[in-house]
């Protein structure tokens, strides 16, 4: 019987594997190791919550146009558009409302209906206690149809409302320009006799997107390709913000 040889591996390719395989378990490490760092890389809003409020709602229509146009259902669009934009950069969203419904059924804290839906707003907000909020609405100008583009308020004392006014005044501004609107360059509104700035704690702002009486302003509000621009622009000032 003869002798049976067993050939052994070159020894390069020894090294070869070898190398190989520590090189994929530290590949392997750092990747465990470093997922939050990556994590937050494509989630600059991580570990932020927003609480967006999208005005009106059920029985209160908000600004309205004679063409059927009604402000609360364009202010909940916007919202709905900017929640899922937030939470794409990680941000934990509430909203004071999903749905077309008022809020003053929420507190018998006034006789005044509007006032109840109102306190429920701020109380969402102070409960929560988010990083910001943002209250969305539609402007009106019956008696100046030629006004038109965005607006944005904030409580005059809050400096961190300012800020973050400043960058949403700014970037809807753009998204007026791109879509070949000429809007007046606007500073926000610094403000102290709102109720929803005056009754929260969190720095926030109310966002006037538009003008429901300016003709080009209203057909821009209702197209949902304008209204998920207003909402990417919005998400934009905050990832800026923070």
């Amino acid at each position: 019987m003869g002798r049976i040889r067993v050939k052994f591996p070159d020894s390069k390719v020894v090294l070869i594997f070898l190398f190989v395989v520590v090189a994929a378990g530290l590949i392997l490490n750092i990747t465990s190791e470093r997922t939050f760092g990556v994590f937050w890389f494509y989630a600059p809003l991580s570990g932020r919550t927003i609480v967006i409020d999208p005005g009106h709602g059920g029985i209160d229509g908000g600004a309205y146009h004679s063409d059927g146009t009604l402000e609360k259902h364009i202010n909940l669009s916007v919202a709905l558009k900017l929640k899922s934009a937030l939470e794409r950069n990680g941000a934990k969203v509430v909203l004071t409302r999903t749905k077309d419904e008022a809020l003053d059924h929420r507190n018998n804290k006034s006789k005044s209906r509007h006032r109840r839906d109102l306190i429920a707003r701020a109380d969402i907000i102070n409960e929560v206690n988010p990083h910001v909020y943002i209250s969305l609405h539609v402007n009106a100008e019956k008696n100046s149809p030629a006004t038109r583009g965005p607006m944005v308020f904030y409580y005059q004392s809050s400096q961190e409302s300012r800020r973050l006014a400043e960058l949403i005044q700014a970037r809807l501004e753009e998204v007026y320009q791109s879509a070949g609107q000429k809007v007046r360059k606007r500073n926000p509104n610094p403000n102290s006799t709102l109720f929803l700035l005056c009754n929260t704690r969190p720095p926030g702002v109310i966002v006037e997107l538009g003008f429901i009486t300016n003709e080009s302003d209203r057909r821009l509000l209702k197209n949902p390709d304008f209204q998920s621009k207003l909402a990417d622009a919005i998400a934009m000032a905050l990832r800026e913000y923070f």
